[in-house]
């Protein structure tokens, strides 16, 4: 197979079926052996407004969807009008014989753009009705980039296996497409023979997540649906057979109280939302601090505040749940870099939740969430760590909370014989019994206050120790420049890197996925002496703010995006290059 890289963008309406369309060419190119990555754009309506969904295929290894397109078909005129700058040279656009307005616009331009009229409406009716107008696109798409019959035919009975009624239909409308000429060269989109598939799975990253949660032995899962965090709940409400109990409350602080209690009980709980609902959370994320509760804590960020941009992402809430809720105690902030991480990470956050019996958050954002690429994960490899779980005692005289040195105390599971305790949300003694109201201010008191939260905090320095916080990872030695980020925004630096190293420049990468707690030593020593380039999808360049918190480093020169949309790596590769001329 030649060397592949080919973006397609599918336009329209919400509700005109363009996820649809975008997730079987996905699917069918990667069982052609070709790496996919998938995103899109869209509008919090049911019906109505401009959205679109790109799709990218290549024969390496995918970071984003990429800055421009090679291939766009749209269902309507906004649809055009809101790509067309982003068609690269040479490109084809395909729209409907009867969109109102198309044929000025092709007319009109002076872009170096191939534009073909196609009868999708037409050859949808012919099938069964318009509804099948996606599907059309989806036949011509594929006779394009060289996806065979066969293929077509089994994306489609795959998509609609549950409703095989929809399956004759579809297959009509999809070879009705695939037979339509263009009346162009379209050759060079071609990808050649099938390959092996590189991977296993086409996964978004909340998929990942719930998948990861699966694996690791969660059986609780809460959520009130918040976009991008929805479809967590989604994958278990339709995997039910996995003996996952998953609950719809009436609202987020229902949602993370149902979770606590469910990790009393002894059984591995999550949570999921957005910013918006982890707001609701905060309350809750200190009662299980205060009683040491091990739960985990999905937050899928989008632009905010309050409802800000609900379709579009951000990495505008990492300050936020470091210092949700009042006081201070012991919790973990992992932002996952990759679907992969997505899942192996998700595993890792309920191993340390239970290793030391505190909130761990999982961060991430719309994009990490939402966008779909292939990928190879191994469930094989999820190893389940439960920590200190205390054994039947006799006598009763249990300390659930004592103090150790290294912080963790033993935990007991409820119904295990002599292991009774009081669980409060008020600072208590050893045992759960309360330090407040009656003994307040005495000598006695006062130094149990600060041994209790010595106690907790202590987990911090633990796990840093014990090494089950990860270091950043480095690319590129000896770089004249790096570019320094966290989470999702690792894979644009990646791609920008790429673009960079074309030009003979060398930039390297320094990506961190454990947020908090942080050896604060270690990454000072990492980044000194070093050209640092801050990057991240918020204003105020939170992450940072963070590394100078932790080591007084400051990074002066900064990338920042904050206008909704993802970084990719030519948008990337572009600002960086600014910087090292100015």
């Amino acid at each position: 197979m030649r060397n592949y890289d080919v973006s397609i963008r599918i336009s329209g309406a919400n509700g005109d079926g363009i996820d649809s369309i975008g997730f079987m060419i996905g699917k069918s190119l990667a069982r052609n052996g070709l790496y996919i990555f998938g995103y899109r754009g869209y509008q919090s309506v049911i019906r109505g407004g401009s959205v679109w969904y790109q799709i990218r295929a290549s024969t390496e290894k995918l970071y984003t969807h990429g800055e421009y397109i090679d291939i766009l078909i749209s269902f309507d005129l906004d649809g055009i009008k809101n790509s067309l700058g982003f068609v690269k040279g040479g490109g084809i656009v395909i729209y409907d014989s009867k969109t109102n307005g198309a044929d000025e616009l092709a007319a009109s331009s002076k872009m170096d753009i191939n534009f073909v009229k196609l009868p999708l409406l037409d050859s949808a009716v012919k099938s069964g009705g318009d509804i099948y107008r996606n599907t059309v696109a989806f036949g011509i798409l594929s006779k394009i980039v060289g996806i065979k019959e066969d293929f077509v035919i089994k994306s489609i009975s795959d998509r609609f296996k549950k409703k095989p009624g929809l399956v004759t239909p579809n297959v009509t409308a999809a070879k009705i497409g695939y037979e339509l000429d263009l009346g162009i060269d379209t050759t060079k989109f071609y990808f050649g023979e099938e390959g092996e598939p590189k991977r296993s799975y086409m996964l978004s990253g909340n998929e990942a997540i719930a998948i990861g949660a699966a694996a690791a032995g969660c059986k609780f899962y809460a959520a009130y649906p918040m976009t991008p965090a929805s479809s967590i709940l989604d994958w278990f409400a339709s995997h039910e057979n996995h003996g996952i109990l998953y609950k719809q409350p009436e609202d987020e602080i229902t949602a993370i109280n149902m979770t606590i209690g469910a990790a009393s009980a002894g059984v591995r709980a999550m949570c999921g939302t957005s910013g918006g609902g982890f707001s609701l959370m905060v309350e809750g994320l200190g009662l299980a601090g205060i009683l040491e509760v091990p739960i985990v804590v999905v937050e899928a960020q989008r632009s905010g505040p309050s409802t800000g941009l609900p379709t579009k992402t951000e990495q505008g809430d990492l300050l936020f749940v470091m210092n949700a809720s009042q006081g201070e105690f012991p919790r973990v902030i992992i932002a996952p870099r990759s679907v992969e991480e997505c899942f192996y990470e998700t595993g890792a956050a309920f191993n340390i939740a239970e290793k030391y019996q505190c909130p761990v958050i999982i961060l991430s954002d719309l994009f990490l969430s939402e966008h779909i690429e292939s990928v190879n994960i191994e469930p094989e490899r999820v190893r389940i760590e439960r920590g200190k779980i205390a054994t039947e005692k006799a006598g009763g005289d249990f300390k659930r909370y004592l103090i150790t040195e290294d912080g963790v105390s033993p935990r007991a599971l409820p119904g295990t014989k002599g292991l009774e305790f009081v669980a409060p949300s008020d600072d208590h003694d050893e045992y759960g019994n309360l330090i407040t109201d009656v003994f307040v201010g005495t000598p006695e008191a006062v130094e149990l206050r600060r041994k209790m939260h010595s106690k907790r905090m202590k987990k911090l320095e633990t796990m840093v120790k014990n090494g089950d916080i990860k270091m950043p990872e480095v690319v590129g030695e000896g770089a004249d420049a790096y570019l320094v980020t966290f989470g999702s925004s690792t894979y644009a630096c990646i791609e920008a890197v790429g673009l960079l190293k074309d030009k003979g420049i060398n930039v390297g990468i320094i990506s961190f996925s454990y947020l908090h707690p942080m050896d604060s030593e270690k990454v000072e020593a990492l980044l000194s002496g070093k050209r640092l380039i801050d990057v991240e999808s918020n204003y105020t360049a939170q992450f940072a703010r963070l590394i100078r918190m932790n080591t007084g480093i400051n990074i002066k020169e900064r990338i920042l995006r904050y206008d909704g949309e993802a970084f990719t790596g030519e948008y990337l590769c572009a600002e960086v290059m600014k910087i090292l001329k100015g």
